[in-house]
């Protein structure tokens, strides 16, 4: 052991580790146990946080899997995060053939050896043996990491050729399928390259360069669709302004006050001054004139008298009280009248009776 402490980088040596699984000799998988080796190493410094995150990246022989670790490890993690690294052996191992604990743990100190900014991380292996795809869907139901980063070997094929040669391609399937965000990586010499070619291109222009020269939706006939704030005068802006905030009459200038002068000439009065004049001088002379009437009037008043019938409420009440009076008397009348042709019945049925009792 002391022999292993000597030969370990002093990167690695900040690492501690933690619980293990060796799953693989069991050759079955549960729910929430995957056939694997699961290695689990934590920082010196790592303290679980309230924003914890936890990343799940792919990890193999390739280079351009490497890098995807590293872009991850530089760009997104930060202290307290987590990161599970999965790699997938579809061959299956043998079971008495301990080699692939060797290889697990070579591959953790090289994910160590990452760590270059020396973040306190904690990092989780899963050196696991099944199928790719079933595999990595089966571990991130387990783990539910926040985003799931692959790497890609650069080719980006269109059309018909890019589907055929890259319907095997793992990134392509993660980003179709993957419950969760997927990032994928690309090298960063395929990466310059292809920004280089796009800037050196003289068929390339910018978005304000496309619009130039073209017309606008805004600018033709249906401009008044894109007008956000309908043009409005000072009155009526401070009308809705007033209504908005409930301000009184005063503070609205589209309301204004009544005059009584105009309103009397529109109905073919005299104004109210006029009116004064009239009656003082009447009253000054000890009487009111009488009401001046015109043919039409009298001829509608004429008409009106022969047409409606006026009775005081006195009248009223006097012909409601003869009303039930003979009423009463109607009904004592029935009543007398029904009680006689009774009496008269009853004797005309037999008339030798009374004689015989006699």
């Amino acid at each position: 052991m002391a022999t292993e402490t000597l030969t370990e980088s002093p990167r690695s040596q900040r690492f501690e580790s933690h619980v293990a699984f060796d799953n693989i000799p069991l050759g079955e998988s549960t729910e929430y146990n995957p056939i694997s080796f699961t290695l689990n190493y934590r920082h010196a410094g790592f303290q679980f946080k309230r924003r914890h995150r936890t990343f799940m990246v792919g990890v193999d022989d390739n280079s351009y899997s490497d890098h995807a670790l590293q872009w991850l490890l530089d760009e997104l993690v930060d202290d307290g995060d987590e990161i599970v690294c999965v790699r997938v052996i579809e061959t299956q191992a043998r079971l008495t053939d301990k080699a692939y604990q060797e290889d697990a743990k070579a591959l953790m100190e090289s994910i160590q050896a990452k760590n270059t900014q020396n973040r306190a991380i904690g990092l989780v292996l899963e050196y696991a043996v099944g199928k790719l795809h079933n595999t990595f869907q089966h571990l991130i139901k387990i783990y539910q990491p926040s985003m799931l980063i692959v790497g890609t070997k650069g080719r980006s094929l269109e059309g018909v050729q890019g589907f055929l040669v890259n319907r095997s391609s793992f990134s392509k399937y993660c980003l179709q399928y993957s419950p969760v965000p997927v990032v994928v990586v690309r090298p960063n010499e395929k990466r310059e390259k292809k920004k280089a070619k796009r800037a050196h291109d003289p068929s390339r222009q910018s978005y304000a360069q496309m619009l130039l020269g073209q017309p606008h939706e805004a600018d033709s006939e249906n401009s008044s669709v894109y007008e956000l704030e309908p043009n409005l005068t000072a009155d009526e802006e401070a009308h809705r302004v007033a209504v908005a905030v409930g301000l009184p009459a005063a503070y609205d200038p589209t309301i204004k006050p009544i005059d009584p002068a105009s309103l009397l000439k529109n109905s073919g009065r005299k104004p109210m001054s006029e009116v004064s004049k009239e009656v003082l001088a009447v009253v000054a002379k000890g009487g009111l004139p009488a009401e001046k009437k015109s043919p039409d009037r009298e001829e509608s008043e004429s008409d009106s008298e022969g047409e409606f019938e006026v009775t005081t409420g006195a009248e009223l009440l006097k012909r409601e009280r003869l009303h039930k009076m003979e009423s009463n008397e109607g009904a004592a009348l029935r009543a007398e009248t029904r009680k006689h042709r009774s009496g008269s019945a009853d004797s005309d049925e037999d008339p030798l009776g009374g004689a015989a009792k006699t």
